[in-house]
C-alpha cells in the first residue's frame, strides 16, 4: 500500500468498508431468522412409575415330594413289570408284579382249614342244642318230684336220682358250649391267617401310594428285592415340579413365603410364573447359602433336573423413569435436559436403576417436566427450541425391574 498515491489508498479503504457492512447485514439476518425459526426436539413427560426389586436365582427343577416304593416282603422274586419311567399313575395302580405261588397255596390250604372248622362249629353246636333238650328234661323231672315229695308220692330216693340226672346234664351242656367255643375260636384264627395269607398276597403287587409320574424305576425282572436295597420306584407325587435354587445369605435373608417368581426354562418361550413356597431354616455353614423352593404355577412340559433361572419379586418402590437416550452421564455426574417455556435447562440428575434402556431417576426430576428425548451435544442451556412430545411407543416408561444377580455376581445391580 505504500507504492499506491492518495486516490489508490481511498478506493481500497472504501471497499474493505463495503465488505464490512455487507458481513453486517449477513449477521443481522441471520440473528432474525434464529428468533423466528425455533431448533425442533422430541420429548417426553417424566412420570412417576413403579420399581421392582428382583432377586436373579438360578436351580434345577425337582419334584415337590418324591415318594419312594420299596417292596414290604423279604426273598419275593419280581415277576412282572408294569409300569415305565415318564408314566403318570394313578393312586393304587399296579407297577410290578412278586411272586406268590407259596402264598396262593397257603390260601388254598387256609380254604381247607376253614371248612374244617366250620363242620366242627356245626357239630359243637348240635351237641350243644341236644345237651340243652336234656338239661331241661332233666329239669322238669327235678321240678315235678320236688312239688310230690311234700305229698309222699315221690320218694327221697327218687328226688335225689332226679337232682342227680339234672346235674349231669348242666355239667354236660357247659361241656357243650365250652367244645362250641373253642371250636369258633379255631375259627377266628383260621380267618385271622387268611387274612393275613391275603395281606402278603396283596403285598406281592406293588402299587402306587399316590397319584403321580414315575421318575425313577430300580425293579428288575428276576430280582429279589430286600427292605434295605434302594426304592424300586420314584414317583412324583401328583406330578407337581417346583423350581430349587441355592441363594447366598446376603439375598437369602431378603426372600420371603408368598413372594412372586418367573421361571425360565429351557424349552419354553413364556416364563413360568410361581411363588415362594419353603425356604430353608438355616444357611448351609460351608456355603453361606440356604435352598428357596418356588411353586410353579404349571408343570406341563416340565421335566425334573433341568436347570432353569428366574427372578423372584422382593418389593416394589415409585420413582420417575426416563429412557435411557433422555440421560446423559459424564464424568461420573448424569443431566438431563429440561425444556420449559421452550427453554432448555441442563440439570443434573442422581440415577438408579438402569435396566433395558430405562433408568430410575432418584432425585433432581420432578413428575410431569418435559425433558429432551435424546440427550446430546447439539444443545446448550438457554437454548430456545421447538417441543415435539414423543409418541407413545416412544414415550416414557410404565415399569422397571431392579434385578439383583446371584451367587458370585451378588449385590451388582444391573
Amino acid at each position: 500500500m505504500h507504492g499506491k498515491t492518495w486516490p489508490g489508498r481511498l478506493v481500497a479503504w472504501r471497499t474493505i468498508g463495503a465488505a464490512v457492512a455487507c458481513f453486517a447485514v449477513a449477521g443481522t439476518n441471520a440473528a432474525s431468522a434464529g428468533a423466528v425459526e425455533q431448533m425442533p426436539v422430541t420429548v417426553v413427560v417424566a412420570r412417576e412409575a413403579p420399581v421392582t426389586e428382583q432377586i436373579a436365582v438360578v436351580g434345577t427343577l425337582a419334584a415337590r415330594e418324591e415318594i419312594q416304593v420299596h417292596s414290604s416282603l423279604e426273598g419275593r422274586e419280581i415277576k412282572q413289570i408294569l409300569v415305565e419311567v415318564g408314566e403318570r399313575v394313578e393312586a393304587g395302580k399296579p407297577l410290578a408284579l412278586l411272586d406268590a405261588a407259596d402264598t396262593l397255596l397257603a390260601l388254598d390250604k387256609n380254604a381247607v382249614s376253614m371248612q374244617r372248622a366250620k363242620v366242627a362249629i356245626a357239630a359243637e353246636r348240635s351237641k350243644v342244642d341236644i345237651t340243652l333238650v336234656s338239661e331241661r328234661e332233666a329239669w322238669k323231672k327235678l321240678e315235678r318230684s320236688r312239688s310230690l315229695q311234700p305229698k309222699g308220692a315221690v320218694s327221697d330216693q327218687t328226688l335225689e336220682e332226679h337232682q342227680n340226672a339234672y346235674d349231669r346234664a348242666v355239667a354236660e351242656l357247659a361241656l357243650a358250649r365250652q367244645s362250641l367255643a373253642l371250636a369258633e375260636a379255631d375259627e377266628r384264627i383260621i380267618a385271622s391267617e387268611r387274612r393275613e395269607i391275603e395281606l402278603t398276597l396283596e403285598r406281592c403287587t406293588l402299587r402306587a401310594p399316590s397319584a403321580g409320574v414315575v421318575l425313577d424305576r430300580r425293579a428288575r425282572l428276576g430280582a429279589v428285592p430286600s427292605s434295605s436295597d434302594d426304592p424300586l420306584f420314584t414317583i412324583a407325587r401328583d406330578g407337581a415340579i417346583e423350581f430349587v435354587a441355592e441363594v447366598t445369605d446376603g439375598n437369602f435373608v431378603r426372600l420371603k413365603e408368598g413372594m412372586a417368581a418367573r421361571i425360565a426354562v429351557p424349552g419354553l418361550d413364556v416364563p413360568v410364573s410361581g411363588t415362594v413356597r419353603l425356604t430353608a431354616a438355616r444357611l448351609e455353614p460351608k456355603t453361606r447359602s440356604g435352598s428357596v423352593r418356588i411353586e410353579l404355577d404349571s408343570d406341563e412340559w416340565l421335566v425334573p433336573g433341568a436347570y432353569a433361572r428366574g427372578e423372584v419379586d422382593t418389593g416394589t418402590r415409585s420413582n420417575v423413569l426416563l429412557p435411557g437416550t433422555a440421560v446423559k452421564s459424564a464424568g461420573g455426574i448424569s443431566s438431563v435436559y429440561v425444556v420449559r417455556n421452550d427453554l432448555v435447562s441442563v440439570r443434573n440428575v442422581k440415577v438408579g436403576v438402569q435396566r433395558d434402556n430405562l433408568v430410575e431417576i432418584l432425585d433432581g426430576l420432578g413428575d410431569g417436566e418435559m425433558v429432551v428425548l435424546k440427550a446430546g451435544g447439539f444443545l446448550r442451556d438457554r437454548d430456545r427450541v421447538t417441543p415435539v412430545l414423543a409418541s407413545v411407543e416412544g414415550g416414557a416408561p410404565r415399569e422397571l425391574s431392579e434385578v439383583v444377580a446371584p451367587a458370585d455376581a451378588e449385590g451388582v445391580r444391573r
